[in-house]
Protein backbone atom coordinates (compact mmCIF):
# COMPACT_ATOMS: atom_id res chain seq x y z
CA UNK A 1 0.00 0.00 0.00
CA UNK A 2 2.90 2.19 0.71
CA UNK A 3 4.56 1.72 -2.62
CA UNK A 4 1.09 2.44 -4.22
CA UNK A 5 0.75 5.70 -2.02
CA UNK A 6 4.29 6.99 -3.25
CA UNK A 7 3.17 6.19 -7.32
CA UNK A 8 -0.04 8.01 -6.41
CA UNK A 9 1.97 10.85 -5.03
CA UNK A 10 4.40 11.04 -8.14
CA UNK A 11 2.17 10.95 -10.33
CA UNK A 12 -0.18 14.02 -8.94
CA UNK A 13 3.01 15.87 -8.93
CA UNK A 14 4.24 15.05 -12.26
CA UNK A 15 0.86 15.81 -13.73
CA UNK A 16 0.72 19.05 -11.29
CA UNK A 17 4.23 19.66 -12.64
CA UNK A 18 3.35 19.57 -16.56
CA UNK A 19 0.28 21.21 -15.69
CA UNK A 20 1.50 24.14 -14.58
CA UNK A 21 4.37 23.76 -17.64
CA UNK A 22 2.06 23.96 -20.40
CA UNK A 23 0.15 26.98 -18.76
CA UNK A 24 3.44 28.72 -18.27
CA UNK A 25 4.50 28.21 -22.06
CA UNK A 26 0.61 29.13 -22.94
CA UNK A 27 0.89 32.73 -20.76
CA UNK A 28 4.49 33.15 -21.93
CA UNK A 29 3.27 33.24 -25.65
CA UNK A 30 0.08 35.26 -25.23
CA UNK A 31 2.20 37.83 -23.39
CA UNK A 32 5.09 37.87 -26.15
CA UNK A 33 1.79 38.19 -28.60
CA UNK A 34 0.25 41.11 -26.57
CA UNK A 35 3.62 42.50 -26.59
CA UNK A 36 4.11 42.45 -30.25
CA UNK A 37 0.80 43.95 -30.67
CA UNK A 38 1.65 46.65 -28.58
CA UNK A 39 4.57 47.27 -30.45
CA UNK A 40 3.35 47.64 -33.86
CA UNK A 41 0.29 49.65 -32.22
CA UNK A 42 3.30 52.18 -30.73
CA UNK A 43 5.27 52.30 -34.00
CA UNK A 44 2.63 52.97 -36.26
CA UNK A 45 1.37 55.89 -34.06
CA UNK A 46 5.20 57.10 -33.75
CA UNK A 47 5.52 56.85 -37.66
CA UNK A 48 2.63 58.61 -37.94
CA UNK A 49 3.46 61.47 -36.06
CA UNK A 50 6.92 61.77 -37.48
CA UNK A 51 5.14 61.28 -40.94
CA UNK A 52 2.98 64.50 -39.88
CA UNK A 53 6.30 66.20 -38.95
CA UNK A 54 7.97 65.70 -41.85
CA UNK A 55 4.91 67.10 -44.00
CA UNK A 56 4.51 70.03 -42.04
CA UNK A 57 7.85 71.45 -41.72
CA UNK A 58 8.43 70.06 -45.97
CA UNK A 59 5.72 70.61 -47.66
CA UNK A 60 3.08 72.90 -45.72
CA UNK A 61 5.50 76.10 -46.55
CA UNK A 62 6.00 75.28 -49.61
CA UNK A 63 2.21 75.23 -50.87
CA UNK A 64 -0.40 76.79 -48.59
CA UNK A 65 -2.94 75.65 -50.49
CA UNK A 66 -1.63 72.15 -49.79
CA UNK A 67 -1.32 72.58 -46.42
CA UNK A 68 -4.99 73.84 -46.04
CA UNK A 69 -6.42 70.71 -47.66
CA UNK A 70 -4.45 68.15 -46.29
CA UNK A 71 -5.36 69.70 -42.65
CA UNK A 72 -8.62 69.82 -43.48
CA UNK A 73 -8.22 65.73 -43.83
CA UNK A 74 -6.41 65.50 -41.03
CA UNK A 75 -8.60 67.03 -38.84
CA UNK A 76 -12.14 65.34 -40.42
CA UNK A 77 -10.28 61.61 -39.30
CA UNK A 78 -8.58 63.06 -35.81
CA UNK A 79 -11.62 61.32 -34.15
CA UNK A 80 -13.09 58.78 -36.68
CA UNK A 81 -9.81 56.82 -37.55
CA UNK A 82 -9.95 55.73 -41.49
CA UNK A 83 -9.10 52.32 -40.26
CA UNK A 84 -11.80 52.15 -38.52
CA UNK A 85 -14.08 53.49 -41.45
CA UNK A 86 -12.88 50.63 -43.89
CA UNK A 87 -13.46 47.96 -40.91
CA UNK A 88 -16.90 48.76 -40.56
CA UNK A 89 -17.48 49.29 -43.98
CA UNK A 90 -15.94 45.93 -44.96
CA UNK A 91 -17.83 44.07 -42.36
CA UNK A 92 -21.00 45.28 -44.03
CA UNK A 93 -19.66 43.79 -46.94
CA UNK A 94 -19.36 40.73 -44.91
CA UNK A 95 -15.35 40.48 -46.02
CA UNK A 96 -13.48 37.82 -44.63
CA UNK A 97 -10.50 39.84 -44.11
CA UNK A 98 -11.67 43.38 -42.25
CA UNK A 99 -8.50 44.77 -42.39
CA UNK A 100 -6.70 45.68 -45.56
CA UNK A 101 -7.01 49.61 -44.94
CA UNK A 102 -3.34 50.86 -45.72
CA UNK A 103 -2.19 54.25 -46.42
CA UNK A 104 1.11 55.48 -48.39
CA UNK A 105 3.04 58.16 -46.19
CA UNK A 106 4.00 61.18 -48.08
CA UNK A 107 7.06 60.87 -47.61
CA UNK A 108 7.45 57.70 -49.61
CA UNK A 109 5.07 58.68 -52.05
CA UNK A 110 7.35 61.55 -52.65
CA UNK A 111 10.05 59.01 -53.46
CA UNK A 112 7.85 57.20 -56.08
CA UNK A 113 6.95 60.04 -57.69
CA UNK A 114 11.49 60.97 -58.32
CA UNK A 115 11.99 57.62 -58.98
CA UNK A 116 8.87 57.19 -61.58
CA UNK A 117 9.45 60.45 -62.87
CA UNK A 118 5.67 61.56 -62.56
CA UNK A 119 5.60 64.53 -64.30
CA UNK A 120 3.04 67.32 -65.26
CA UNK A 121 1.98 65.58 -68.32
CA UNK A 122 0.53 62.22 -66.39
CA UNK A 123 -2.54 60.87 -66.01
CA UNK A 124 -2.05 58.55 -62.71
CA UNK A 125 -4.98 56.35 -61.36
CA UNK A 126 -4.57 55.63 -57.99
CA UNK A 127 -5.80 52.49 -57.17
CA UNK A 128 -7.46 52.68 -53.36
CA UNK A 129 -6.59 55.94 -52.58
CA UNK A 130 -8.18 55.65 -48.93
CA UNK A 131 -8.43 59.23 -47.80
CA UNK A 132 -7.01 60.70 -50.82
CA UNK A 133 -3.84 62.59 -49.14
CA UNK A 134 -1.55 61.63 -51.73
CA UNK A 135 -3.58 62.09 -54.73
CA UNK A 136 -3.89 65.44 -53.55
CA UNK A 137 -0.02 65.80 -53.05
CA UNK A 138 0.43 64.53 -56.94
CA UNK A 139 -1.81 67.60 -58.17
CA UNK A 140 -0.46 70.21 -56.32
CA UNK A 141 3.26 69.43 -56.20
CA UNK A 142 4.22 67.33 -59.52
CA UNK A 143 0.49 68.69 -61.47
CA UNK A 144 -0.20 65.64 -63.31
CA UNK A 145 -3.84 64.34 -63.62
CA UNK A 146 -5.26 62.54 -61.09
CA UNK A 147 -8.19 59.67 -60.81
CA UNK A 148 -8.60 58.22 -57.31
CA UNK A 149 -10.47 55.04 -57.34
CA UNK A 150 -12.05 53.85 -54.02
CA UNK A 151 -14.31 52.00 -52.78
CA UNK A 152 -15.51 53.34 -48.99
CA UNK A 153 -18.70 56.29 -50.12
CA UNK A 154 -17.20 58.00 -46.90
CA UNK A 155 -13.75 58.76 -48.04
CA UNK A 156 -14.78 59.53 -51.98
CA UNK A 157 -17.69 62.08 -50.42
CA UNK A 158 -15.64 64.04 -48.42
CA UNK A 159 -12.37 64.27 -50.89
CA UNK A 160 -14.90 65.61 -52.95
CA UNK A 161 -16.33 68.35 -51.40
CA UNK A 162 -12.53 69.27 -50.84
CA UNK A 163 -11.96 69.44 -54.28
CA UNK A 164 -14.89 71.57 -55.42
CA UNK A 165 -13.77 74.25 -53.21
CA UNK A 166 -10.37 74.56 -54.95
CA UNK A 167 -10.11 75.70 -58.21
CA UNK A 168 -6.93 74.34 -58.77
CA UNK A 169 -7.74 70.56 -58.27
CA UNK A 170 -10.96 70.67 -59.85
CA UNK A 171 -9.23 70.60 -63.13
CA UNK A 172 -6.52 68.06 -61.75
CA UNK A 173 -8.44 65.73 -59.44
CA UNK A 174 -11.00 63.59 -59.63
CA UNK A 175 -12.68 60.85 -57.38
CA UNK A 176 -14.71 58.09 -57.98
CA UNK A 177 -16.61 55.63 -56.13
CA UNK A 178 -15.86 52.10 -57.56
CA UNK A 179 -13.72 48.53 -57.65
CA UNK A 180 -10.79 49.55 -58.99
CA UNK A 181 -10.66 46.08 -60.69
CA UNK A 182 -13.65 47.34 -62.99
CA UNK A 183 -12.06 50.94 -63.93
CA UNK A 184 -11.19 51.62 -67.58
CA UNK A 185 -7.37 52.41 -67.43
CA UNK A 186 -7.39 53.73 -71.45
CA UNK A 187 -6.21 56.66 -70.24
CA UNK A 188 -3.65 56.04 -67.83
CA UNK A 189 0.42 56.76 -68.06
CA UNK A 190 0.58 55.79 -64.27
CA UNK A 191 -0.82 53.07 -62.43
CA UNK A 192 -0.13 53.00 -58.65
CA UNK A 193 -1.42 50.01 -56.56
CA UNK A 194 -0.79 49.94 -52.58
CA UNK A 195 -3.05 46.78 -52.41
CA UNK A 196 -0.50 44.32 -50.02
CA UNK A 197 -3.68 42.93 -49.14
CA UNK A 198 -5.16 41.65 -52.23
CA UNK A 199 -4.96 37.81 -53.64
CA UNK A 200 -3.30 36.64 -56.78
CA UNK A 201 -6.58 36.00 -58.05
CA UNK A 202 -7.24 40.01 -57.97
CA UNK A 203 -4.06 41.31 -59.20
CA UNK A 204 -4.68 38.46 -62.47
CA UNK A 205 -7.73 40.64 -62.83
CA UNK A 206 -5.68 43.57 -62.82
CA UNK A 207 -3.35 42.59 -65.29
CA UNK A 208 -6.20 41.73 -67.85
CA UNK A 209 -7.28 45.04 -67.23
CA UNK A 210 -4.28 47.02 -67.81
CA UNK A 211 -4.58 45.63 -71.56
CA UNK A 212 -6.86 48.70 -72.13
CA UNK A 213 -3.58 51.05 -71.17
CA UNK A 214 -1.38 52.13 -73.43
CA UNK A 215 2.24 50.97 -74.22
CA UNK A 216 4.96 51.74 -71.79
CA UNK A 217 2.43 52.62 -69.05
CA UNK A 218 4.58 53.01 -65.78
CA UNK A 219 2.68 50.60 -63.11
CA UNK A 220 4.05 50.91 -59.65
CA UNK A 221 2.83 47.85 -56.89
CA UNK A 222 4.16 47.76 -52.93
CA UNK A 223 5.52 44.13 -51.99
CA UNK A 224 5.32 42.46 -55.44
CA UNK A 225 6.31 43.18 -59.04
CA UNK A 226 3.34 41.76 -61.61
CA UNK A 227 5.63 39.39 -63.49
CA UNK A 228 6.15 37.30 -59.88
CA UNK A 229 2.32 37.23 -60.09
CA UNK A 230 2.36 35.91 -63.88
CA UNK A 231 4.97 33.80 -63.24
CA UNK A 232 3.17 31.49 -60.45
CA UNK A 233 -0.48 31.51 -62.36
CA UNK A 234 -2.40 29.27 -63.28
CA UNK A 235 -3.65 31.76 -66.57
CA UNK A 236 -0.06 31.73 -67.58
CA UNK A 237 -1.29 31.66 -71.26
CA UNK A 238 -3.69 34.20 -70.62
CA UNK A 239 -1.84 36.97 -68.89
CA UNK A 240 0.58 37.67 -71.48
CA UNK A 241 1.65 41.04 -70.47
CA UNK A 242 4.92 41.70 -69.88
CA UNK A 243 6.43 44.49 -67.46
CA UNK A 244 10.04 46.07 -67.36
CA UNK A 245 11.05 46.03 -63.74
CA UNK A 246 12.77 50.08 -64.52
CA UNK A 247 13.55 50.40 -60.57
CA UNK A 248 12.95 48.98 -56.92
CA UNK A 249 13.47 50.64 -53.84
CA UNK A 250 12.95 50.05 -49.96
CA UNK A 251 9.62 52.32 -49.00
CA UNK A 252 8.91 53.08 -45.24
CA UNK A 253 4.99 52.06 -44.70
CA UNK A 254 3.17 52.50 -41.19
CA UNK A 255 3.45 48.89 -40.45
CA UNK A 256 7.52 48.66 -41.98
CA UNK A 257 9.60 48.62 -44.69
CA UNK A 258 8.26 47.08 -48.46
CA UNK A 259 9.81 47.22 -51.52
CA UNK A 260 8.26 49.47 -54.08
CA UNK A 261 8.65 48.28 -58.02
CA UNK A 262 8.04 50.52 -60.73
CA UNK A 263 7.27 48.65 -63.82
CA UNK A 264 6.78 49.40 -67.26
CA UNK A 265 4.16 47.75 -69.53
CA UNK A 266 5.66 46.28 -72.84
Amino acid sequence: MEILRKKYILSRAFKLKRFIKKWAAYLYWKCADLADFFYVILRARLFRCLDFCHTVIRFYPKNHRFAKTDFAILSEYWLHPPFSISKRYLQLKLEPDVYQYGETPLRTMEKIAQYAHISKGDCLFELGCGIGRCALWLAYFKECSVVAIEQIPDFVDFSQTLVEKDEFLKEKVSFIKADFLSVDLHRATVVYLYGTKMTDAQIELLILNLRKSPLKTTVITVSYSLNEIIAVSKNYAILKERFLIVKKFEGEFFWGKATVFIQKKL
